[in-house]
């Protein structure tokens, strides 16, 4: 499989190889401290990245001979995570070399700029690794003088889904605006997880099956793409028990920009968090009552 080469168009697109549009911004919905020309040209490149490293993983996807090995904590990598990131950093060094990254798969590179780039070349590798396209390549990028991330990219390359958000210009799915839904009431409410073996060995397990009787219904369509799902209006509540920062950087500023909220099991939003919530602005409260309860 080849490689789709991406060209940048002057009015806020890209275009691939394959004649996919993504369009990068609609107007301007709020006041932003960052300036635009800036948004915009991290945008592209991470747009660029995610969907060039997207391609690099479908080469291995559904591979009869993919050799999987395991890490220190466990989990499960193959030469797919680590090529992915290896081109979203040679995309990014190239246009920002002073910028700081951090990836799942090699770590830290230090930077004297004001961004790092946090990437996880795929997210979801259980699913990859047994031809489930539930997974995502993520990237976000924290403006390191705010501690926030200012642009978050989520490619899902096996189902054909682009997630993208930038602060204060909204969220896009494969370059249409994206709201969470409106539901209001818990009873009508999808809630979504990743793992029920990690839900029973939390801390507060509890609050998970408080919120698991109350709702319509629940599916472990889980990893990135429950967060997606809520950012996209088709689940109202993702309970995520073990989060990274590169699974959290590229998730978060795409929630929220789509209208949702998204913290932590304790009800706190950040970066640093152990566990995470997406939710809609509706059931927000609702959710973060039951978290907080004794």
């Amino acid at each position: 499989m080849q490689i789709r080469h991406i060209s940048v168009l002057g009015d806020n697109s890209l275009v691939d190889s394959q004649g996919q549009t993504t369009y990068l911004f609609a107007t301007i919905h709020r006041a932003t401290d960052f300036d635009t020309m800036v948004l915009e040209d991290l945008t592209k490149v991470a747009i660029e990245a995610a969907r060039e490293a997207g391609e690099i993983t479908l080469r291995y996807f559904n591979s009869q001979t993919l050799t999987i090995e395991t890490k220190s904590d466990e989990s499960p990598v193959t030469i797919a995570d680590r090529t992915a990131e290896e081109a979203i950093v040679r995309i990014v060094r190239s246009k920002f070399p002073d910028h700081a990254i951090l990836g799942e798969e090699y770590g830290e590179m230090a930077g004297s700029g004001r961004y790092r780039w946090i990437i996880d070349p795929i997210d979801g590798t259980k699913s990859f690794i047994h031809g489930v396209p539930l997974y995502g390549v993520l990237i976000g990028v924290e403006d390191l003088s705010s501690n926030d991330i200012i642009c978050g990219v989520v490619n899902f390359p096996a189902l054909g889904e682009f997630y993208h958000a930038t602060r204060g210009q909204g969220a896009f799915k494969n370059g249409k605006t994206c709201r969470v839904s409106r539901t209001d009431r818990l009873e009508d409410s999808i809630l979504l997880t990743t793992d029920y073996r990690h839900v029973r060995e939390h801390r507060n397990s509890a609050a998970f099956e408080a919120v698991h009787d109350r709702v319509k219904f629940v599916r472990t369509w889980g990893d990135c793409y429950g967060h997606m799902m809520v950012a996209s209006g088709r689940a109202e509540v993702m309970m995520d028990p073990k989060m990274n920062l590169w699974d959290i950087a590229a998730l978060k500023p795409i929630v929220e920009e789509s209208g949702g909220r998204f913290f932590d099991w304790n009800g706190v939003t950040g970066l640093d968090l152990q566990d995470a919530v997406s939710t809609n602005d509706l059931l927000s409260e609702e959710i973060r009552t039951i978290l907080q309860s004794p």
